[in-house]
């Protein structure tokens, strides 16, 4: 696997077509993927076929991805025979955590036919790129609206389940109004600012003995709780149980700063990527994301508005 840069990306593979190889000898190979641009998490189907003449003999198996960059989630063997050729392969389910360009590595396949020496054919190379979850809104298809079919069902038959959907909503409701109203006496109650206490536990967080430790998944959630408890105070948003893209969404109506608001995807994502991945950053990474912790705090800290006194009268 081989980072490139998006523009060979996109002049290799924007029609992400399969890509076949062929010799002299009745025998072919296929390699495709379903898709050449995903976002974090996203499967993609890795498929590589061998398809030949019953007398010539396959030498090589295929081998899985490497795993540094792409998560094998399932594979499939695959074998079936049409109008005399034999067809053999392999389907890979794949996942990724990590954003960019790359290449997945031609396939060498060794054959022989009898009384000849042993050969070698290769698929071509296949191109993906990862893309961030909060580079657009999640895309959904539109569909044509069906005619309506009228059904004849009685009262009691509906009322049921009717009853069921509206009671969940007003439980929904009433969460979202304790959610609220617990984030705004926690805002109260704590004798520090939003911005004082978040500070002051990013301080101790990052002056703790977790990374020296091994503890890396749990210095990145106390760092991801840090900020999502500064959210909650500050914005007056649901964010400790929201997920990363939950709560980019939240942020969207309060405006921010274009670079505030990447420096909080950078750092949020970048704690998703060390708690479900198993990413471990390197020292300036860690410093980086240290870094623009504190300035996500200190950039959106509410500015205190000066108090005027009325100046007294003499008689």
């Amino acid at each position: 696997m081989k980072k490139v840069s998006f523009l060979l990306f996109v002049l290799c593979c924007f029609a992400v077509p399969p890509v076949f190889s062929a010799t002299a000898d009745d025998i072919r190979v296929k390699s495709e993927v379903d898709k050449a641009f995903l976002t974090i998490g996203d499967p993609v189907t890795y498929t590589v076929t061998i398809e030949h003449a019953p007398d010539i003999q396959i030498h090589s198996s295929i081998p899985a991805p490497a795993s540094d960059i792409l998560e094998i989630k399932k594979v499939e063997d695959l074998h079936s025979k049409n109008k005399g050729q034999v067809m053999t392969g392999r389907r890979f389910i794949l996942t990724t955590y990590r954003l960019g360009e790359f290449i997945l590595d031609p396939v060498v396949i060794q054959y022989h036919k009898d009384g000849q020496p042993v050969k070698t054919i290769q698929t071509e190379k296949l191109f993906l790129t990862v893309k961030s979850i909060a580079e657009g809104d999640p895309k959904e298809d539109i569909r044509d609206v069906k005619s309506v079919v009228l059904l004849p069902l009685h009262l009691k038959k509906i009322f049921f389940p009717i009853a069921v959907i509206a009671l969940g909503l007003i439980g929904f409701w009433i969460y979202k109004i304790l959610r609220k109203k617990k984030a705004l006496a926690h805002t109260e109650a704590s004798p520090l600012t939003a911005e004082e206490e978040a500070l002051m536990r990013l301080n101790e967080l990052f002056e703790s003995d977790l990374f020296k430790r091994g503890f890396i998944k749990i210095y990145y959630l106390k760092l991801s709780e840090i900020l999502k408890t500064y959210f909650e105070r500050r914005y007056t948003i649901l964010a400790v149980e929201s997920t990363t893209l939950e709560i980019l969404r939240a942020l969207r109506p309060q405006h921010l700063d274009s670079a505030l608001f990447q420096k909080i995807q950078y750092v949020l994502e970048a704690a998703d990527l060390a708690k479900f991945a198993k990413w471990i950053p390197t020292a300036p990474e860690i410093l980086q994301i240290n870094k623009k912790s504190e300035e996500i705090i200190r950039e959106s800290a509410l500015v205190p508005q000066p108090v005027h006194e009325e100046a007294s009268h003499g008689v």
